[in-house]
């Protein structure tokens, strides 16, 4: 008798990065780990995609051109406060600096590599 591994459910991630190279290849290292990704390019276009689409999970950069990271993330809170949308924060900033302004949010400091990209989304869609 052969054991067939039960479909595991599609998980939203919104992927928020002005910077286009940046999130092209966030995309596809997503992508091609299963995960169906909203790329937005800015705060604006983050909010509309996640009022449309309800993401699971938000990978989102601290430093927008028209919004500031962690304020995007209280609207993603303020608009679902009871099933807030896990965020992974993700930035190139000092870490000392960064990590007493976001913590206990989850943040991955720039460079990193795709592997730990896809093992902290992960993280954060089983916890939801």
């Amino acid at each position: 008798m052969s054991a067939t591994a039960e479909p595991q459910p599609c998980v939203t991630v919104l992927l928020v990065d002005d910077d286009d190279a940046n999130r092209e290849a966030m995309t596809r290292a997503l992508a091609h780990a299963g995960f169906d990704v909203l790329p937005a390019a800015s705060g604006a276009d983050a909010l509309e995609l996640a009022r449309a689409h309800e993401p699971d999970v938000v990978v989102l950069d601290v430093i927008l051109p028209d919004s500031g990271g962690l304020g995007l993330a209280r609207a993603f809170r303020r608009e679902h406060p009871r099933h807030p949308v896990p965020v992974l924060f993700i930035t190139g900033l000092s870490p000392p600096a960064v990590r007493d302004a976001l913590s206990p949010a989850p943040v991955l400091f720039k460079p990193f590599s795709r592997g730990d990209l896809v093992s902290r989304v992960r993280e954060l869609a089983r916890e939801r």
